[in-house]
């Protein structure tokens, strides 16, 4: 009876065990942004994937409010360049959804641009495999309206996307397209585009993580730049063919 107990309680260390080596089995994983509504979606996401996060907080009591106590969280700024080594120290992977709120706290060229740039250089020391920037559509157009009363945000995010070409880091651009709404996933059509065209609808934010994720796993979204919105005759977040959709994009498109 003892022997026999001893085994079933092996068993089951072995069971536990073996299923908590699952538990971000697929690397580190940097969200930049992870407070914002956007970058709380990509840390949901990415969990749900398997991947481990490390998200990047301005604020510690923030970061535990907006994400829970569960989350690893480095104090980091993207405007201080010196904490951010510690950030990606070990870590396999950064998606960054920094950019400005609007609120006139923080100006684009500091955060979207000087920001991005801080990442890049220290993502590249780091040796991450490969960086995801959410950038926006639009940054091709020179007279966008929202560049006459945002600081010029959409120049200095097309900046930023540039530095990140030039980097030599295997890198993935999402750009939403249309503005962004907060609708589950899995309820709107996603139509991917390398035109950087006018937008037809919207976005869910929702979907923009689901994309940032999936593209850390398919080689064929390595070095691409494309804009994502929703309606059209896409599909769901749940019936994408992930591999034949970013596989029928190009690296050298014409939305540069």
């Amino acid at each position: 009876m003892k022997k026999l107990l001893i085994s079933i309680l092996g068993c089951g260390l072995v069971t536990l065990v073996s299923s908590q080596s699952f538990a971000g089995d697929k690397g580190i994983v940097v969200v930049a942004g992870a407070t914002g509504r956007t970058g709380r979606l990509v840390v949901k996401h990415l969990i749900a994937e398997g991947y481990a996060v490390r998200a990047m907080v301005r604020s510690q009591e923030k970061g535990k409010q907006v994400l829970g106590e569960d989350i690893t969280m480095v104090r980091a700024d993207v405007t201080e360049p010196s904490t951010l080594p510690s950030l990606l120290a070990g870590a396999d992977f950064m998606i960054s959804a920094i950019g400005v709120s609007g609120r006139g706290e923080a100006r684009p060229e500091d955060v979207d641009y000087g920001g991005s740039i801080a990442l890049i250089d220290v993502a590249k020391s780091a040796g991450i495999k490969k960086f995801v920037m959410v950038s926006s559509g639009g940054v091709t157009w020179w007279t966008h309206p929202i560049n006459w009363f945002s600081g010029g945000v959409l120049k200095w995010k097309r900046k930023a996307e540039v530095y990140l070409r030039q980097s030599g880091l295997t890198h993935v651009i999402v750009r939403p397209n249309g503005g962004l709404s907060d609708d589950p996933a899995n309820v709107n059509k996603i139509v991917f585009t390398q035109k950087d065209g006018f937008p037809s609808s919207s976005i869910s934010r929702e979907d923009v993580a689901i994309v940032c994720v999936k593209s850390l796993a398919y080689k064929e979204a390595d070095n691409k730049t494309f804009e994502i919105l929703n309606g059209g005759d896409g599909s769901v977040a749940g019936s994408v063919d992930w591999e034949k959709t970013f596989g029928a994009m190009v690296e050298q498109s014409d939305n540069f």
